[in-house]
């Protein structure tokens, strides 16, 4: 009488872990092709790299940099001479490269696997020190782009994070997702985009020069350096527009302002949806 109790329990067990594994099972199918992986703090996981390499340069070379999860920040160095320095978070998920093709540096960082991580996840920030005369292009993901000293033409962008450009001189546009776009002491030609972020901008810009500045959330905010002379279109959805300097308007309302400062030989467009202008 137990041991038929017991093959019952028995085959009632196996048949539940059956019924069990044939729900999971497309469960299992749909998420094949998703990998996780596990950082437990410690082993291969918790180990930081520094990668460094220096390259001879021509005149006015090419700084073209990719990161992810971390930060790019690029700085004026020495005539001839590129300098990269990159800090790796758990390298063994790291792909990186730095080398050199004619007079263009190119530095790349990227994830090598993919899908769903706990605890720390692979990063890299990296650092360059240029010829102050350089064309630069950056972008990174969740983390910020500095560009500091720089004089020459730039495409900046990032999805998660600020960008500042800082005593620059040249056209130079930039982008990000979320997060603020700063240029203080600049002078040339200036696109700022972003989609959740406050935009400033304090400097200069070039006769002739078109210049866009536009954020869905975020105020703006505009100081100019010198006497301008700049054509103005500003306007937001939900907030107000104000020029504490004297404008020739042609259009004045309490969230737009159409106008020119000086001869207008700069056309400047300003846009945000949530937040206010103001411009001194």
């Amino acid at each position: 009488m137990g041991a038929s109790l017991n093959k019952e329990v028995t085959e009632f067990r196996a048949k539940r872990l059956a019924i069990g594994l044939l729900l999971l099972l497309p469960t299992l199918l749909l998420i094949g092709c998703v990998s996780i992986t596990t950082d437990h703090g410690d082993g291969e996981g918790s180990i930081e790299e520094d990668q460094m390499h220096s390259f001879e340069v021509s005149e006015n070379p090419t700084i073209d940099v990719t990161g992810f999860n971390g930060s790019i920040e690029i700085i004026p160095g020495d005539a001839g001479e590129v300098d990269v320095q990159a800090t790796l978070k758990i390298p063994s998920r790291v792909s990186y490269s730095a080398e050199i093709s004619g007079n263009t540096v190119t530095v790349v960082a990227k994830r090598t696997d993919s899908g769903i991580t706990f605890g720390r996840s692979p990063s890299a920030d990296i650092q360059l020190t240029v010829p102050a005369v350089s064309t630069i292009k950056a972008r990174t993901s969740n983390g910020q782009v500095m560009v500091d000293g720089i004089t020459g033409d730039g495409t900046v962008d990032t999805s998660n994070g600020k960008i500042t450009l800082s005593n620059v001189v040249g056209t130079f546009n930039t982008s990000t997702s979320n997060g603020s776009v700063k240029m203080v002491g600049v002078s040339g030609q200036f696109i700022a985009e972003t989609s959740n972020g406050r935009i400033e901008f304090s400097g200069v810009f070039d006769d002739n020069s078109n210049n866009n500045f536009s954020t869905s959330n975020g105020s703006i905010d505009i100081a100019f350096a010198n006497e301008p002379s700049v054509a103005l279109d500003a306007r937001t959805s939900n907030g107000t527009v104000n020029s504490e300097r004297p404008i020739l308007a042609t259009t004045t309302q309490k969230s737009r302002l159409v106008g020119t400062y000086g001869g207008g030989s700069a056309n400047l467009v300003v846009r945000t949806s949530n937040g206010s202008v103001e411009i001194r």
